[in-house]
Order: structure tokens, then C-alpha cells, then sequence
């Protein structure tokens, strides 16, 4: 996932920062890790979902956002659920804690929480724990209005 995360962001011309560091897979470790590096950005979350009927979803949002399953079933008129980790790693090669928001095939529809765009930044795993990307809300909208995958908004 990483290398497509990474391809995405150059295919698009998207402007971005990359961080390396100690593998982050839980919010106090992320916290501690920002605030070492003085890592501008909001910070994200991404929730990879699945449909009884086998289509994919990653819910891209903020740290700390609890998922609406009730909102979620009225905007893609269907009940999800989140994917095992198994499952998890079988299909995106992700671990559980440092799903990517995009660079996925375009059969999984990238469904994204407006709220993101009210920071100027954004910082989100491109799929590996060792590794943030900071990027501009602006240079997020534009990718992820190029990048061929599905995108819904979060009402």
C-alpha cells in the first residue's frame, strides 16, 4: 500500500512531507511522535469497511471521530462493518492502526468527513507505521478528485 499511496501523491502532483520514525500504531505513540518531530497537521484516521455483499470503503476522518453506523448505512444504503485484521491485511497489506486514506484500486469508495478541511494541514499514514505524510487540505482535495476511486462526503 505504501507504494501506491506514494505513487498517487507524485501522479498527482500533490506537494507533501514525509516523516520517518518508530512505528506508530496507537494514538500515544502518534501523539509522542508529533510532538518529537513538530509535525504540523491534523491528524487522521482511516477505518477500512466492507459490506455484507463484499464491497470496500475507507472511512477517512479525524482522530478521535467515532464512526455513525446508522449515518454510514443512510449514505451508501447499506449496512458495513470494519474488516478484521486479517482481512485488513489480506486486501490493502495494511496494518490495523495505519490504514491508508487513498491509493487504492478504484473498486473501493474513499468516503471522507469534510470536517478534515477545516485544518490547514492534515497528516496520514500512507499504510505503513514507520512513516506520516503531511499535507495540505487543498492538495488533499485535489487528489482525491483525481485519483479515479469513488469519493463520497460524510454528511
Amino acid at each position: 500500500m505504501y507504494e501506491e499511496v506514494i505513487s498517487l501523491l507524485h501522479e498527482t502532483n500533490v506537494l507533501y512531507e514525509k516523516f520517518e520514525h518508530e512505528p506508530v500504531l496507537d494514538y500515544e505513540t502518534d501523539r509522542i511522535v508529533r510532538e518529537r518531530l513538530g509535525l504540523e497537521g491534523e491528524p487522521s484516521k482511516s477505518l477500512f469497511m466492507k459490506t455484507t455483499s463484499g464491497t470496500y470503503y475507507v472511512f477517512f476522518t479525524l482522530e478521535g471521530t467515532r464512526l455513525d453506523m446508522k449515518q454510514m448505512k443512510d449514505l451508501i444504503g447499506t449496512r458495513v462493518s470494519l474488516c478484521s485484521p486479517d482481512e485488513l491485511r489480506e486486501k490493502t497489506g495494511c496494518l490495523p492502526g495505519c490504514v491508508a486514506p487513498f491509493g487504492y484500486t478504484e473498486d473501493v469508495t474513499i468516503i471522507v468527513d469534510p470536517s478534515i478541511y477545516q485544518y490547514e494541514k492534515v497528516l496520514i499514514s500512507p499504510g505503513v507505521p514507520e512513516v506520516t505524510i503531511s499535507l495540505s487540505t487543498a492538495e488533499l482535495h485535489k487528489l482525491l478528485s483525481t485519483c479515479g476511486n469513488t469519493v463520497l462526503e460524510y454528511k
